[in-house]
């Protein structure tokens, strides 16, 4: 008989395992976002040079870049590629490094989840008024909603590095 590829697996092993591969789509995702922000810029550029140029090219990198930024939060957070503040970690020994680290991950916690509640009511107000891009005319309450699902991801990355210290979800 066969056996099942996560057997002896923990169910929260193969949640994390579908979060990381999850963050790494996103993080291609953010890759995507970049290029075509500089293939938009590079065309309109050029295209300018013949006396035309592409329609929305503002709106289009500034959208690319929205979601490029959030996008990439996720890979940055579970390779624990944040600047730490070092002062206070050089002050305290080994177990206020962990205190400190805890203390701040909390903080994290309760500030993504803020602001993932923040977004999810600022794009239910976008969509309401009917928001659009100013060139495009495309709609962009979504992009907030696109922000509170990062916003709740984050809050599982950090969620893991507090149950598990010192090692990042992610290798680089």
């Amino acid at each position: 008989m066969k056996e099942h590829k996560n057997a002896g697996t923990s169910p929260a092993e193969i949640f994390f395992d579908a979060v990381r591969r999850l963050v790494l789509f996103l993080a291609m995702v953010s890759g995507a976002a970049i290029f075509v922000m500089i293939a938009v810029t590079v065309c309109d550029i050029v295209f300018r040079l013949f006396r035309s140029g592409i329609t929305g090219a503002y709106d289009i990198v500034c959208l690319a870049g929205a979601v490029a930024l959030a996008c990439a939060l996720p890979y940055v957070t579970a390779v624990k590629g944040h600047i730490a503040i070092e002062f206070f970690y050089q002050k305290a020994g080994k177990t206020g490094r962990k205190i400190l680290d805890s203390a701040f991950r909390l903080l994290l916690l309760a500030l993504f989840a803020f602001l993932a509640f923040r977004c999810v009511g600022y794009g239910l107000y976008l969509a309401s008024v009917g928001q659009v891009m100013l060139t495009l005319k495309a709609p962009v309450f979504w992009l907030p909603f696109l922000l509170s699902g990062i916003f709740a991801l984050l809050i599982i990355i950090t969620f893991y590095h507090l149950i598990h210290p010192g090692k990042g979800m992610i290798k680089p």
